[in-house]
């Protein structure tokens, strides 16, 4: 906290061009002189408008902002109440809102519940897995393990690789994307799996060179295997919740949109909501499933939720889940084919991609013709194409402001961007996953379109509404890594991988904040921090603007606020870096993020 006498001596900060004029920072408060709440100084406040203003200080009241502008004006607002921050020259700006983040599967990320095998060796993971066989409550217990990435790891784990660490437990590992997983021998003889077996539609299921399952299952195979996996209990997940909101708050998100949830999820989120203890405004989309049928009948269970503010939690619209991904997976849907020949395909139910495309359409029909918004993961070009025909053909035919968007988005062809940008349909980029990527996909996709993956720049220059996101627990959700990903376009194995592609620190923090309140329909009471808006504030530890980009992952989240109150001090350490800092470099006073949550569930003061 800063010193409120201190601070009415009158500290101030003489800032460079864009400033606030003084009598702007009353504008429309409808406040008058009353004595703010909270006032933060000694600050860069980035307002974060379209005129991109830089403001001293800041005053909130009523949980919204009061008054921007030069500290001497602030100053005038501070009463014998009024909390006092002193940003320490620091920058402060929106609340960040990451826009696409499964909130429930990241909040038990984490061990007990689950282990991180993001390793560079087959070794080093089936040492995890070891790990946690030997902490397991009970000899036959089921063993979760996520993060194993084959574009850094020298082939996928296999099943042979865990059977000898297994003991009788069941054993599974989720890739860093979701969109594959390792089991052990006991789980393919639990689910059946045999060499005879036959993948569902969009899925794979390896085999060696005798023609027997590796363990190895893609997309929609997983399925298989998910249905025997015994559930979290309600008390686990809303452990989970909590501790997912409060590593939130540690890196400055305050807003959030949860994709893909099913109804007993959103009946929890709910049940917080009304209890006061649901500390992050939630944004959420419904599961469609992958068929139509699936998505008539979970709109036939859902009822509007009653008794929520919607500025808390809001159900949005419908996941759609196109395609795969166009990694090593090689399952995203594209017009040219992979390297190896491939074209990937969709995930949606059909036995023909006319089959499957009719039944896209029809997908996002019925929850147009509901009333949703629809976001869609589509990462091929194909996808993309025809997610995007499908659209327009609902929009045609019942119009309106759904804002419709495409989930990564990574292929998006030129000429289809410009259609969205004429459509007003959105694209949620993930900045942090090319970062993760880099250059490694030039074996799977070539040089070129590794380059264009994520258009960023193109997509802006186009006029297409960009929002930018983790996707976590896909990654850790560490915004300034993904603003530093988008302005560098550097690998986290080396490699520049699409120079043309990057933007500039300020579109990338538009991103991050105030495009994703217009995903939200919000823009009008939050996303920036003008007068009247929602008093969602993050505060870094640093010139953001200035700071040579390559050090912006290392700059500290030192304060949230969340509707005008503090929910997270960092003092001058901070989360922050992408997934494998959590294993090797010590944050948040010599904690490591797994430790931090462990220590949150434990109830242990930071």
């Amino acid at each position: 906290m800063g010193n409120r006498r201190h601070f009415l001596r009158g500290a101030a900060l003489s800032l460079a061009g864009g400033m606030l004029p003084a009598q702007q920072a009353y504008a429309d408060s409808g406040h008058g002189q009353k004595d703010a709440d909270l006032i933060i100084y000694n600050a860069r406040v980035l307002v974060l408008d379209r005129a991109f203003r830089v403001a001293e200080a800041i005053a909130v009241r009523g949980g919204v902002v009061q008054a921007v502008g030069h500290a001497r004006d602030i100053r005038r607002l501070a009463g014998r109440r009024t909390q006092v921050i002193d940003a320490g020259g620091g920058t402060v700006l929106p609340g960040v809102n990451d826009s696409h983040l499964h909130l429930n599967a990241f909040g038990l990320d984490f061990p007990p519940f689950s282990y991180d095998v993001d390793t560079a060796t087959i070794d080093e993971l089936v040492a995890v897995v070891r790990t946690a066989v030997a902490a397991a409550p009970a000899p036959d217990s089921w063993i979760r393990c996520q993060g194993w990435n084959d574009n850094r790891l020298p082939r996928p784990p296999r099943r042979t690789d865990l059977d000898p660490v297994s003991g009788n437990h069941p054993v599974f590992l989720t890739d860093f994307s979701g969109h594959a997983m390792t089991v052990n021998t006991r789980v393919l003889q639990l689910a059946g799996i045999t060499r005879d077996t036959v993948p569902p539609p969009g899925g794979v299921i390896e085999k060696d060179a005798s023609g027997e399952p590796t363990g190895v299952l893609r997309e929609t195979a997983q399925g298989l295997v998910r249905a025997l996996i015994p559930p979290f209990t309600k008390d686990e997940i809303a452990q989970g919740v909590d501790t997912g909101i409060r590593l939130l708050h540690a890196q400055g998100i305050t807003s959030i949109t949860d994709p893909g949830i099913g109804l007993d999820l959103l009946a929890m989120y709910a049940d917080k909501a009304r209890a006061g203890t649901l500390r992050i405004r939630l944004n959420t989309l419904l599961s469609a499933g992958t068929a139509p049928q699936q998505l008539r009948d979970t709109l036939s269970r859902y009822r509007p939720l009653r008794g929520v503010d919607p500025r808390w939690l809001r159900v949005a619209g419908v996941k759609i889940f196109g395609d795969g991904i166009p990694t090593a997976a090689k399952t995203a849907w594209l017009h040219k084919p992979y390297l190896d020949g491939t074209n990937g395909s969709l995930v949606i139910a059909g036995a023909t991609n006319a089959e499957q495309v009719a039944n896209l359409r029809e997908l996002i029909k019925i929850a147009h013709d509901a009333g949703f918004q629809i976001g869609t993961h589509a990462t091929g070009d194909a996808t993309i194409d025809a997610v995007v025909d499908g659209y327009l053909r609902a929009m045609r035919r019942k119009g309106g402001d759904p804002r419709h968007y495409v989930i990564h988005g990574d292929l998006t062809p030129l000429a289809t961007l410009k259609t969205m940008a004429r459509n007003d349909i959105g694209v949620n980029m993930n900045a942090t996953i090319k970062y993760l990527l880099g250059r490694t996909l030039d074996p799977v996709l070539g040089p070129e379109r590794t380059d264009y993956q994520w258009p960023y720049r193109s997509a802006l220059n186009l006029g297409v509404q960009v929002s930018s996101s983790s996707d976590a627990p896909v990654t850790f959700p560490t915004w300034l890594q993904g603003v530093q990903s988008a302005v560098l376009r550097e690998g986290r194995f080396g490699g520049v991988a699409g120079e043309a592609e990057r933007i500039t620190v300020r579109e990338a923090l538009a991103s991050y904040t105030r495009t994703p309140a217009w995903q939200d329909h919000a823009e009008r009471w939050k996303g920036t921090l003008e007068v009247g808006k929602a008093a969602d504030i993050c505060i870094v530890g640093g010139n953001v603007l200035s700071a040579d980009p390559h050090e912006l992952v290392n700059l500290p989240i030192t304060t949230t606020v969340l509707g005008g109150q503090v929910v997270y001090e960092g003092g001058t350490k901070a989360m922050t870096m992408s997934r494998e800092a959590r294993a090797t470099k010590c944050l948040n006073g010599g904690k490591c993020c797994c430790r931090l949550a462990e220590d949150i569930r434990a109830g242990i003061p930071r």
